[in-house]
Parts: C-alpha cells; structure tokens; sequence
C-alpha cells in the first residue's frame, strides 16, 4: 500500500479544529479530493476513484455529482448512438 504523509503548518491547527477538522477528517477529505481529481483527469476509473476515497461506488457518484462533475462523457456520436438504442428499446416493449 501506498502511503502518504500531509504535513500542515502548526498554525493553521487552530482554524482548522475550529471548522470540525481533526487527522481523521482531514485524512478523509485529502482522499477525496484526490479521488474525485484523478477520476476527473481520467487517471483513475470511477471504481479506482471511489475506492482510494474509501466510499461505496454510489457515494463517491454523489460527490461527484455535488461538484457538477459527470461520472461519463459521451461525445455526439456517442449520444446519437444511445439515442437510436433507447428508441429502438422503446418500439420494441410497445
């Protein structure tokens, strides 16, 4: 496993156990920002991402909905494709 070590300044301890930050928090919050930027620079897959966060799949998915960030990115053929797929599903239970 990798580890990895955050050192913040002694300074900054007060403000921050003032806003609800404590080692866990922080170390909660740092592997999910970091979780949700590698997801978004497509460095890791939506499972990669939401394991390093520590989070079941549908919880990171709403992290990433929170900061408008979309779990796929079609382009337009992609779409049109899915597009004639749904309407052809459609047709068919009719």
């Amino acid at each position: 496993m990798l580890s990895i070590t955050l050192d913040v300044p002694s300074e900054l301890s007060t403000p921050l156990s003032i806003s609800g930050y404590n080692q866990e928090k922080l170390t909660e919050e740092a592997k999910q920002v970091l979780a949700v930027s590698l997801f978004e620079r497509n460095i890791l897959s939506l499972g990669q991402a939401a394991k390093l966060a520590e989070l079941h799949l549908w919880d990171f998915i709403q992290i990433l909905s929170q900061r408008d960030i979309p779990i796929a990115e079609y382009d337009d053929e992609e779409i049109q494709q899915e597009l004639k797929t749904v309407a052809c599903l459609t047709q068919q239970t009719k």
